[in-house]
């Protein structure tokens, strides 16, 4: 399952990281958003089995956080709600061996 303990700590968004990964059919990733002051930290996810550069924006659901401990929790509970509360949909994502490749024009 998804794990706080398993996603990298505050201070690596702090500097702009981007923590990404997958769950049963399901992609996400959490990263940093905004300008300072007003960074926050954003969630996403979305059907894999494709890298969220090769997925439309409107098949992709996100949420902004603080940019504090509280909001990286946060955030990663809602990730796990979001598994959890379409688990089918994402369990039956196909396999990457199963799926064209996507050609970008």
């Amino acid at each position: 399952m998804i794990d706080p303990e398993g996603i990298m700590p505050l201070n690596f968004f702090k500097y702009k990281g981007r923590y990404s990964g997958q769950h049963e059919g399901m992609r996400y990733i959490i990263m940093p958003v905004g300008e300072k002051p007003d960074i926050r930290l954003c969630a996403t996810v979305w059907r894999g089995p494709y890298a969220s550069c090769a997925v439309k924006e409107e098949d992709k659901t996100s949420e902004e956080f603080d940019m504090t401990e509280e909001g990286r929790l946060a955030a990663i509970e809602w990730i796990r709600q979001q598994y959890e509360t379409r688990i089918d949909y994402w369990k039956d994502a196909p396999s990457i061996k199963n799926v064209a490749p996507i050609v970008h024009e």
